[in-house]
């Protein structure tokens, strides 16, 4: 399984998905895919964790890190794929008053037309 950041483009939005850790090793191919999306003018981004098992603290310093380049933007940003810790931990740093959470890749894309 790749250790990078993958992106992807469907219309508006676009997607990174992280791999199974993310952490500091993940930062640079993590912006270098966000400023591609970036590049390709998404108006929304969504952070798929399907394959991701662990963040630590630096893996979540860069999730905010991302999450406030997104937002001042102006893009709206979903997640999906976190474990019920995750989502507790996303809370408590306020990262779910930026994001919106949703289930999955399908409940995102369905997003889009709202």
């Amino acid at each position: 399984m790749a250790k990078e950041v993958q992106h992807r483009k469907e219309g508006r939005m676009g997607f990174l998905d992280f791999p199974r850790d993310v952490t500091a090793q993940t930062r640079e191919t993590a912006y270098t895919a966000y400023n591609a999306l970036a590049a390709e003018k998404v108006e929304l981004l969504s952070l798929n964790f399907d394959n991701s098992d662990y963040l630590n603290s630096a893996g979540i310093g860069l999730i905010i890190s991302l999450v406030e380049d997104a937002t001042q933007a102006g893009r709206k940003v979903f997640a999906y794929g976190l474990s019920s810790h995750y989502k507790k931990l996303f809370s408590m740093v306020g990262l779910t008053e930026r994001i919106i959470l949703v289930d999955n890749e399908e409940e995102a894309r369905a997003k889009i037309a709202e």
